[in-house]
């Protein structure tokens, strides 16, 4: 169902002036209303700007202006402000706890449990611990409206967000819940508590439909996870980097085949000097090997050549999230897809390492425990050292970009991880944020393109940008549910390839996972989406209006739709839903009557659409 709004209404000539210069950047000091959603650090940058642009002003130190020169990182449309924000009463805050803790609260319903990072498992219980606070970018709180938007922990949830997507059943909507005294004002303007208690026990905590309703799991926009590299050393000969402008352009820091990636991610190639042979398939799908080096040419340079010259050494050290991330979910889910079908007979280890049932996951955990369960000593160590021990661990996508390495910065050379787009140059916000690599997809292995073009200066592989990710979604085999459905026909990650898919190149695809192994031209094959958890019924009729009407407003659900939204989730290297995904959303669970639709409980039970057998009294 269409919505109204009256943000449209101003005159053409308010619309032009505004265009014509940059305008001011206002704090929301007028906000009494909030939002409140906790998750995915991959979201949290684009969420924090929609915010922005919905209440047409910037939360306090969160580094976003209108700008008239929209796209650019740090900036958002002027267009956001030209009739007057649309609700000037309603703020929204985003906690970038990790995907992990954005489902632990969504499911226990408590925003105590959007906190941030690892420690909380790894510490005695009955001990103080250091206050665990969500990353300070982008802000927990709003240093301009202090009076109703300066304390952490949130009043409630109301949208849990994570990369990956919930269990597929009621009973397995379980989450281990922490108790912490106290459990409020963790920080306040008066101040922020720099120890909390971590109390003797754990709870599993059960999601609870009878109070409010089956969750609606709605994937928010196409998102690439990037490859980025510390590139700053004098000993790196990278051939394939496309200069632009005397630095890489979007995703020329490097270009890598899907084989270089597993021998990276499995362990097996460990310092960026080798010669060390890798499995490869070619277009027919038969076994190949080539030194790690092979895809190292362009810019003129016909021969591969290793990435660093013998005898130095500049180790590859894998950057990972150490907390619960979707964006672990993400690469864990394209290795599990991509590695093992190029080295079937385990000869190198892809089976024991990817082809697993822990695999994929929030915990990258897993995968380091799986390469540590195969390498040991070995033909790929000569000491008893696990493989991965150089690693380096960092916390929510922001510790992954400091730890990878700023462009600035001549530290931490040859480090390589994993990142939203948005966090990687040219989107990120950081001016010192990395450059990232392209990667090579299953169309052009298909048609024989297994390394870079050695002459011209563009690039050959497939970069992050939000065409790319829209290709990878728009691939036939892609299809979304019906309007009807529930929140489990939503996992994107779950869509296979039909029993009846023709192999692609010589290689069975049958069963196999859609998004990583797509055949489209130009997908980016390191896709996913953040998905946006909410409880389908709705008990107070202002919040739960609140946030039926942003829902409406964020899925293009009103008339008209509003263009600044696809176009600020496009400046963050992120794709806005396609044609055939975004009218499910809106025909479905925002649509009355679809009897999925998110509803409005008045005290109680209502018997219609997602408060239909709620007995609880629904989400506050």
């Amino acid at each position: 169902m269409k919505m109204q709004t009256s943000k449209y209404l101003l005159g053409t000539a308010s619309v032009l002036a505004l265009l014509a210069s940059s305008a001011a950047t206002p704090a929301n000091a007028q906000a009494t209303d909030g939002l409140y959603f906790g998750g995915s650090s991959l979201a949290s940058e684009a969420f924090r700007q929609i915010f922005d642009c919905y209440t047409g002003a910037t939360v306090g130190g969160d580094g976003y202006t209108f700008d008239a020169t929209f796209p650019g990182p740090g900036k958002l449309p002027t267009t956001c402000t030209t009739a007057g924000p649309v609700a000037p009463w309603l703020q929204g805050m985003y906690a970038g706890v990790g995907s992990g803790n954005g489902f632990r609260g969504f499911i226990s319903n408590k925003p105590y449990q959007w906190f941030s990072g690892s420690q909380v498992t790894t510490v005695a219980a009955n001990t103080l611990i250091n206050t665990p606070f969500p990353p300070a970018s982008p802000p927990f709180v709003d240093s301009a409206n202090s009076t109703n938007f300066g304390n952490y922990p949130y009043p409630r949830v109301d949208v849990g967000l994570s990369d990956s997507p919930l269990p597929g059943t009621l009973a397995a909507l379980t989450t281990v819940a922490f108790s912490f005294t106290p459990t409020t004002n963790w920080s306040t303007a008066a101040g922020a508590l720099a120890q909390i208690t971590l109390n003797a026990a754990t709870q599993v905590n059960t999601y609870s439909a009878g109070s409010w309703g089956n969750p609606v799991q709605l994937p928010a926009f196409a998102v690439n996870v990037a490859i980025p590299i510390n590139i700053n050393s004098s000993l790196f000969v990278i051939n394939s980097k496309i200069p632009f402008s005397g630095n890489p352009t979007t995703g020329g820091a490097i270009q890598l085949s899907g084989a270089q990636l597993c021998a990276i991610f499995s362990g097996l190639v460990t310092d960026w000097n080798s010669t060390a042979s890798i499995p490869y398939r070619d277009d027919q799908g038969n076994l190949q090997t080539a030194p790690f080096h092979y895809t190292n040419v362009g810019n003129g340079v016909g021969t591969s050549q290793p990435y660093v010259a013998s005898p130095n050494s500049l180790p590859i050290k894998v950057v990972y999230r150490q907390d619960g991330s979707g964006t672990s979910f993400i690469i864990t889910n394209y290795l599990k897809a991509v590695c093992p079908l190029i080295d079937t007979a385990n000869t190198y280890g892809y089976q024991s390492i990817f082809n697993t049932t822990n695999l994929p996951n929030n915990s990258f955990a897993n995968l380091i425990t799986n390469i540590g369960n195969f390498r040991g000593p070995g033909p790929w160590s000569t000491t008893t050292t696990v493989t991965t021990s150089a690693w380096v661990p960092a916390t929510a996508s922001g510790g992954v970009q400091t730890a990878v390495g700023t462009t600035s910065a001549g530290t931490m050379p040859g480090r390589i991880g994993y990142l939203s787009a948005d966090f990687v140059k040219p989107y990120a916000i950081n001016p010192d944020a990395p450059y990232a690599g392209s990667v090579q997809n299953e169309n052009q292995r298909i048609n024989t393109i297994s390394r870079p073009a050695t002459t011209g200066s563009s690039l050959t592989f497939i970069p992050p940008t939000p065409t790319s990710a829209d290709s990878a979604w728009s691939d036939a085999a892609l299809t979304p549910p019906a309007t009807n459905s529930t929140w489990a026909d939503w996992n994107v990650y779950g869509i296979n390839f039909a029993a009846t898919e023709p192999n692609h190149g010589g290689i069975a695809v049958a069963g196999k996972p859609v998004l990583p192994l797509t055949n489209r031209a130009g997908a980016y094959p390191l896709s996913g989406t953040a998905y946006l958890a909410i409880y389908s019924c709705q008990g107070n009729d202002t919040n739960g209006q609140n946030l039926i009407d942003f829902l409406n407003w964020f899925y293009q659900n009103t008339l008209p739709p509003d263009p600044n939204v696809p176009a600020i989730i496009r400046n963050n290297g992120f794709s806005p839903l396609n044609a055939l995904w975004l009218p499910r959303v809106q025909n479905g669970p925002l649509s009355p009557g679809s009897g999925v639709a998110i509803a409005l409980a008045s005290g109680g039970s209502v018997n219609n659409d997602g408060c239909n057998g709620v007995t609880g009294g629904a989400n506050p």
